[in-house]
């Protein structure tokens, strides 16, 4: 078991391949218990190992934490665990039919701003349980630019159009 050496990420949590990542969330999935994940960036205010990437995975109802380390933006994985987490429309074009908080259409704007200037930018949802997640009992959108100081966005529910609108900027399909 390793031990963050990164006072940022408050988990303990094993390191395996993707393939051990993959199939721990299938299986929660399958059995019908609590998990989430975050892709941590090389600069990370999380990352146990600053200068790669790391896929964490969250077991909330095991009470137990796995990451496994890559070179590059691991978006493959996240791709393909992201409908199990949010469901299969994680991805698709919404239509805006209602308007968002003037806030979140702020923190969006920004978001698009940093994507298409080519500055590094990354977020983590962190579900009430979360194990990175100090809001006491919140939804919270934590997003960082490269340059800025990280923004915060507490929710009493989950911000599921504000962050399918926020999934598609990172995966540029907007």
């Amino acid at each position: 078991m390793c031990k963050s050496c990164h006072s940022g990420l408050p988990l303990t949590f094993d390191v395996v391949d993707e393939a051990g990542i993959v199939a721990a969330a299938t299986a929660a999935h399958a059995g019908g218990q609590a998990w989430h994940f975050h892709v941590l960036a090389p600069l990370c205010t999380f990352s146990p190992k600053p200068g790669a990437y790391t896929f964490l995975l969250e077991l909330t109802d095991a009470k137990r934490a796995l990451c496994a380390y890559y070179d590059e933006k691991p978006t493959a994985v996240n791709k393909q665990l992201l409908p199990l987490l949010h469901g299969a429309d994680a991805l698709a074009d919404t239509p805006a039919d209602a308007s968002l908080a003037e806030e979140d259409e702020a923190l969006l704007a920004t978001i698009e701003a940093a994507a298409k200037a080519g500055t590094s930018w990354h977020h983590h949802m962190m579900f009430p349980a979360c194990g990175l997640n100090t809001s006491d009992g919140k939804w919270r959108l934590f997003v960082e630019i490269d340059g800025r100081e990280p923004a915060i966005h507490d929710y009493a529910d989950e911000p599921s159009r504000v962050l399918n609108r926020i999934e598609r900027i990172y995966f540029g399909l907007t």
